[in-house]
């Protein structure tokens, strides 16, 4: 059976000395999925770019858009770059944060891809717009894996902040803090 490492509720489970009730998720592993999804898309942007062919974002985009459909529908231990993930960071003491907004920076994502993989692959679009879609996506992965700065959680939050999104009962924990509200 599988271990919960990667997204889990875990009882009496306090974080900066407050309770969390809620699901959470390894800060560690997630940031080290974004290293390997960034390396991956970078090596792909560049091939494709120098050569102008389109097998490997073409085999990328179909995978990663799978990916995060696991990660957001069925639950992110299953996906496979997660899994590598955990297991490279498996000696790392674990740095647990919520995972709601992690979810919903996966969702947009997801959303990415879908628009890649639509244009690129359904209706043979090589021009720019695949790979601006692509750009932001690196730019997306790079800010987490190397800044532990993760853009869609900031959208969450922020959406969270003004209302847009219900406050939970619970102040969930962040990386660096940031869905603190005030």
């Amino acid at each position: 059976m599988f271990k919960k490492d990667i997204w889990e509720i875990i009882p009496n489970l306090t974080i900066n000395w407050k309770p969390a009730p809620y699901w959470v998720i390894n800060e560690r592993a997630v940031r080290k999925n974004a290293l390997i999804i960034f390396t991956l898309w970078v090596m792909t942007f560049f091939y494709t770019i120098i050569t102008r062919d389109f097998f490997f974002f073409n085999i990328l985009v179909p995978i990663l858009f799978i990916d995060f459909w696991i990660k957001i529908s069925v639950w992110p231990k299953y996906s496979p770059f997660s899994k590598l993930a955990n297991f490279l960071v498996k000696d790392q003491k674990k740095e647990y944060v919520w995972a709601k907004q992690k979810r919903f920076a996966w969702g947009i994502w997801f959303v990415m891809s879908f628009i890649t993989l639509t244009l690129a692959i359904w209706f043979w679009i090589t021009c720019w717009l695949p790979m601006i879609l692509c750009l932001l996506c690196l730019w997306f992965m790079y800010a987490e894996a190397f800044f532990w700065y993760c853009v869609g959680c900031s959208i969450y939050i922020y959406l969270r902040k003004n209302g847009y999104i219900k406050i939970e009962k619970h102040a969930p924990v962040c990386a660096n803090w940031k869905c603190e509200l005030k």
